[in-house]
């Protein structure tokens, strides 16, 4: 948005206020391992123009070192570890989350085994979160643990939070992305079965304002979406036509 051209510069400077503390509340980036280094400076780059900051900039650790000297460290990175499948093996996974640490990586998510999750192995998986918890808790800003939610019953749901309640986790990031998108809900039956017990992160397939504010509505602190740059015009336009800029 072109604030420049809104007359009146306290309805600017609040759709402006407004736009940031949305963008506040997301994670924006690009992950993958078939991304390549101009995927991942074309959205640096149009966060960057918009001045905005959101919760992490989510991306490879292969980039780390690139976009940290482009933003100076200014802007929070987040990376994930043994993405998206949880298959490595506990001490990898904590040498990774070393490793993050040492790169200057501040917040982090860890997918939970898969194997372990679907085989109804849940003793496995609160020992594996309580020892990164043990390790790691309060070295990150924020270090999630995935789910994936969508392949899940509601009752294996239930038991694999169970077992991260248990372990004393309490970010919990609902799916991983990769063609796994978020539902309304798996975020409500988190609420209704742990209530006030969970930070929940969703992700996968947010893409309109309307999902990210139902998200929000429901609780939802941090919220993961690649299209945050889209969801924040749109309410940008919409605060501004409500405000009465467009007529001025």
């Amino acid at each position: 948005m072109d604030f420049s051209k809104i007359k009146n510069t306290a309805i600017a400077k609040r759709v402006r206020e407004e736009g940031a503390a949305l963008v506040a509340r997301c994670h924006f980036g690009v992950q993958g391992l078939t991304k390549t280094e101009e995927d991942v400076k074309k959205a640096l780059y149009r966060l960057l123009d918009t001045g905005f900051k959101p919760v992490a900039f989510d991306t490879e650790p292969t980039f780390v070192k690139m976009i940290r000297e482009i933003t100076g460290g200014s802007i929070r990175l987040h990376a994930a570890v043994s993405y998206p499948l949880g298959r490595m093996t506990l001490k990898k996974k904590l040498q990774d989350l070393e490793n993050l640490l040492n790169m200057g990586v501040e917040d982090t998510c860890v997918c939970l085994d898969w194997q372990a999750v679907f085989s109804h192995r849940y003793s496995d998986v609160e020992r594996e979160a309580a020892a990164i918890m043990k390790e790691f808790d309060g070295k990150f800003y924020k270090n999630a643990f995935v789910i994936p939610a969508t392949l899940l019953s509601d009752t294996e749901m239930i038991e694999v939070l169970k077992a991260l309640d248990a372990a004393g986790v309490y970010s919990v990031k609902v799916n991983p992305g990769c063609k796994l998108g978020v539902s309304y809900e798996e975020v409500m039956l988190i609420k209704r079965h742990f209530p006030n017990r969970f930070d929940i992160h969703p992700s996968g397939n947010i893409r309109t304002l309307e999902q990210f504010e139902k998200y929000v509505e429901l609780g939802c602190q941090v919220i993961h979406t690649a299209s945050t740059l889209d969801i924040v015009e749109s309410y940008m336009q919409r605060q501004l036509k409500l405000y009465g800029g467009l007529d001025e």
